[in-house]
């Protein structure tokens, strides 16, 4: 795909590497010319030194050639300006942003933005799940925080532990999505068996990891 990202530092390195690695066609605008100089040394990416709230500058960037546009600069205003000018001028059907205040999420989707993200929000989301439930190795919200990722490795004496998923009761609101076994990863079904050390990928509704827990480890 071509995906253009307006602004930000170091999540922005992260996101042009790991899209860089799978291929996409990336453009990054930045203000700061000492900073596109360092990403144009160490990224394969174009890179256009300007105020990407502009037309022009967008423009310069060939917004309409894009499949997503991506705004993460410090700004939540410029970022939500980037992001309707992306949707309502040029044409780009995904429009995503950060958003420094987290009250500013849903004004964001209010306002048409596909998707709005607080960076706040979602590290305080791991941080609390993780330090209340020890037995939690990752935890990850997704859509903006109604669906939770979990990561949990199977003990001997988990409730779980050596038996087929179909014997399981399970919360109705989760679903084991994957086993990692050894460097396996298993889509599992009813007949698939847990065993001690796996590790079960869990998807689930934010609210319930206790519950969840319990089930693993006690049963119903």
């Amino acid at each position: 795909m071509n995906i253009l990202i307006v602004g930000g530092r170091g999540t922005t390195e992260y996101l042009l590497k790991s899209l860089s690695n799978k291929s996409h066609n990336i453009t990054f605008i930045h203000d700061d010319y000492d900073y596109c100089k360092n990403i144009s040394r160490k990224y394969d990416v174009t890179v256009i030194c300007g105020d990407g709230s502009k037309p022009y500058i967008l423009e310069e960037a060939r917004i309409h050639k894009n499949d997503i546009v991506i705004a993460m600069t410090e700004s939540d205003s410029d970022n939500l300006v980037i992001c309707q000018l992306a949707k309502k001028v040029y044409g780009i059907k995904r429009a995503f942003a950060t958003v420094s205040n987290p009250k500013n999420v849903e004004v964001f989707k209010i306002l048409g933005i596909d998707t709005a993200i607080s960076a706040t929000y979602v590290v305080a989301e791991m941080i609390e799940q993780i330090t209340t439930v020890n037995e939690i190795h990752n935890f990850m919200p997704i859509e903006d925080g109604s669906i939770s990722i979990i990561e949990v490795v199977v003990k001997d004496e988990y409730y779980i532990s050596n038996k087929l998923i179909k014997d399981i009761e399970f919360s109705q609101d989760a679903i084991i999505g994957c086993i990692i076994r050894d460097k396996e990863s298993i889509i599992p079904n009813g007949n698939t068996k847990i065993l001690p050390l796996d590790k079960i990928i869990i998807l689930s509704l934010p609210d319930i990891q206790n519950k969840i827990l319990n089930n693993i480890v006690r049963g119903a």
